[in-house]
Parts: C-alpha cells; structure tokens; sequence
C-alpha cells in the first residue's frame, strides 16, 4: 500500500495533466458540432472492429459445439430423407401417387428464396425493444423485410435496417415484433408477441377458443405472412389462459430459439410478390 502511495505521489502531476486532458476532450466534443460528429464517426467505426473482432474469437472458440450441432441436425435431415424414400418406395407403383407427392415437395416452398447464413455480430436482450447486428448485407443479397431463423430452425426476426456489410435485425423480443402463428396442424391463427418478460417465453394472443389446444402442443408460423412461411417451428404450449374475451385464449409459448446464446443466423426471403402486389394495388384503389 505504502508503495502504491509513493507512486501516485510521485506522478500525480501526469494524473493532473491527464484528467485536465480528458476535461479539455469533452469540452471540445461535447461544445462543437464538427468535432463532435467526428468523434462520434471515430468511435462507431472503433466499436464496429472491436465487435467484429470480438466475434471472431466468440466464433472460433464455438467450433466444437457449432460443429456437434450440425453433425445432429445433419442426422436429423439423413433421417427424413431415408423416410421420404421408403414413402416412395412404397408408392413407386402409384404414379399418380408419387407424382403428387413430389410435386408437393419441390413446389411447396418454390417462393423462397436461397437461404444465406450470417454471424452474430451484436445481440440484445434485456432491453424493451432488442436488436441484433449481423455481418451480412447488401453485398450479400441481404434486404429489408427478410425472414430471419436460428439454426435449429426456429424465428428470431425480420431484418429492418441493411447497410453494406452489416444489417439489424429486429428481434422477436421486441415490443414491435408480431408473428401469425398457430398451432401445428391447424388452419386457426393468432398473433404471437413479446411483452418484456422472460427472454425464454413469448405469448399468443387472439387464438381462438373453439380450437382444441393442449400443453405441449407445438406453435408454428401461420404462412399468413410477408416474412415467413408456413410451419417453421416456434415453440411448445407451456400455459394456457383466458383473455378478456372469453372467445380467445392467451398461450403462454415456450420458444425452441435460445436468444442468450445466438451465435449464427439463417436468412430467407419471402419471392413470392402477389400478395404485397395486390395490397399495394388496394392501397391505389383507396387512394
């Protein structure tokens, strides 16, 4: 401690020098609008490199577990194929049959897009209304307006603000957030919101009460959306309530994404423009 003492005694002329230093910075920056806003520039693009850089290291240091959790869902996707052959196989004398089927599948999901993949660069989560800042942008392809999945496969947001190399993502848990979402294997929709709670949890609101709901059954995406399309998996039923119109119920949903732990994202966009097209030409017609 004595020494420590000393120290500080002996250099407190450069301490003195230095606090007036940093007075003199902020009376500068602070006063003058030049040299605020280029402080403010210096400083974004600092953050921005240190973010980077940060997830880099966050990445590399994630290899193993990323790569365990592809080699599962490459088993999960083995496994499905294996089925999907059998079923033709045991249909492959019903051309009728097998031609359905398989048209089925390839023009099902004809109006997406390829997906790309993205790091996290920056998350939030314990704010009102969180962001999350990606590294892939316009030079990717990326625009506003696109679906954006874990890689489990379950929603995380709707991509808002794209710049160059970098996008935000407004996340499911954002106050503004609203996904149509149902149960799976119903035709019945509700609105699925965030209200500032557990980052674990969101809730389906409006779903109505003649649709036989039970805990542990799994919420999807409705497909009555411009983002998404049908049956990307959400979460599972973990409560269920009354709203305040008895014909609706409120499901609390247990959500498959781990926001905390976020570190890679896939993005998919919706091509399919008839529906934005005759709303925009309902809009005209309103005018």
């Amino acid at each position: 401690m004595r020494n420590l003492i000393n120290f500080l005694l002996r250099n407190s002329s450069w301490f003195v020098f230095i606090f007036l230093e940093l007075i003199c910075f902020y009376l500068v920056f602070n006063n003058n609008s030049y040299q605020g806003n280029v402080f403010f520039k210096a400083s974004n693009e600092v953050s921005n490199k240190v973010y980077s850089i940060s997830g880099n290291i966050s990445s590399y240091f994630g290899l193993i577990e990323d790569n365990q959790e592809l080699l599962e869902r490459n088993a999960e996707l083995r496994g499905q194929i294996d089925e999907l052959k059998n079923y033709l196989l045991t249909i492959e004398g019903d051309s009728i049959k097998r031609d359905s089927t398989l048209n089925y599948i390839f023009q099902r999901n004809t109006h997406l897009s390829a997906p790309v993949i993205a790091r996290v660069q920056k998350n939030s989560i314990s704010l009102l209304d969180n962001y999350i800042i990606i590294n892939k942008g316009i030079t990717d392809g990326i625009s506003t307006d696109m679906g954006v999945m874990s890689h489990n496969g379950g929603i995380v947001g709707i991509v808002r603000v794209v710049g160059d190399n970098s996008s935000i993502v407004q996340s499911l848990l954002n106050s503004n957030s609203r996904f149509s979402s149902k149960r799976k294997g119903s035709s019945s929709a509700g609105i699925l919101v965030w209200d500032g709670g557990d980052t674990r949890y969101a809730r389906l609101t409006e779903y109505p009460k003649y649709e036989d709901i039970q805990i542990g059954d799994t919420i999807v995406t409705s497909g009555y959306s411009d983002f998404f399309p049908e049956d990307l998996p959400i979460g599972v039923v973990d409560d269920i309530k009354s709203e305040t119109d008895d014909n609706f119920y409120s499901l609390k949903v247990k959500l498959f994404t781990d926001f905390g732990s976020i570190k890679n994202v896939v993005l998919v966009k919706n091509t399919n423009d008839e529906i934005k097209g005759l709303e925009e030409q309902l809009k005209n017609v309103k005018k």
